[in-house]
């Protein structure tokens, strides 16, 4: 198979030294390439990471292809060339997209458009005005089935300190949209840990499996195959 896997967080500017992003590393996505490769080697896997992630090294990296993004733009125009390229038979869309980004800023009451400033210093008072980005997972199942209608799209939930009740609505949120993804994985801050990274899978609003993030890969592969 030809798997695609996104990861790491988007980082979006506010002026040539700053910026907002997220805690996003990038390590989920190379755990899910160490599996794909683990279950058949043959498996030709392509890391779409941003370049605060961690990058892939030694062994892996000779395996896998890598290209980097930045910002929820950069990472949105990555996938379109990506896709309309090759097709791909699983994504994993783990990457922290940006909710948001820098419409402008306003520096001691004059405004500048995103990007027209360079580094701000000295100023009293500045405000940044933020404007919403595009919801990727929205647009990847379209993307990725023009090519290929068999793909299959994964994409990732991740709440902080919420209850299975919100748990649930947040995922079954992902599903009710134009384009759904095939699955969605679940996990809270609250149960990460170096150590341990539980999950659920879930499909078309269900419960799949409950387990960690290398069991659940194990499920979508068999699933897919």
């Amino acid at each position: 198979m030809k798997v695609l896997i996104t990861g790491g967080g988007c980082s979006e500017k506010i002026d040539n030294v700053r910026s907002i992003t997220n805690f996003s590393s990038g390590r989920t996505a190379l755990q899910i390439a160490k599996k794909i490769k683990a279950l058949n080697p043959a498996d030709a896997v392509t890391l779409l990471l941003a370049q605060s992630a961690v990058q892939p090294s030694g062994a892996l990296l000779k395996k896998v292809g890598v290209k980097n993004f930045r910002s929820c733009d950069d990472l949105k125009k990555l996938l379109r060339e990506t896709l309309e390229k090759d097709s791909y038979d699983l994504i994993f869309h783990a990457a922290a997209v940006s909710d948001y980004s820098v419409k402008s800023l306003i520096v001691d009451g004059k405004e500048f458009a995103a990007g027209k400033i360079h580094k701000i210093s000295g100023a009293n008072e500045v405000l940044v005005k933020l404007k919403k980005n595009p919801k990727l997972l929205e647009a990847i199942p379209r993307m990725a089935k023009k090519n290929n209608a068999a793909a299959r799209v994964v994409g990732f939930k991740l709440t902080s300190n919420a209850s299975q009740e919100e748990r649930a609505a947040a995922v079954q949120k992902l599903f009710s949209v134009k384009n759904p993804p095939d699955f969605v994985i679940s996990n809270d801050l609250s149960e990460i840990t170096p150590k341990s990274h539980p999950c659920v899978l879930w499909h078309k609003g269900k419960i799949l499996a409950a387990g960690q993030v290398n069991s659940i890969v194990r499920k979508i592969y068999a699933f897919n195959s």
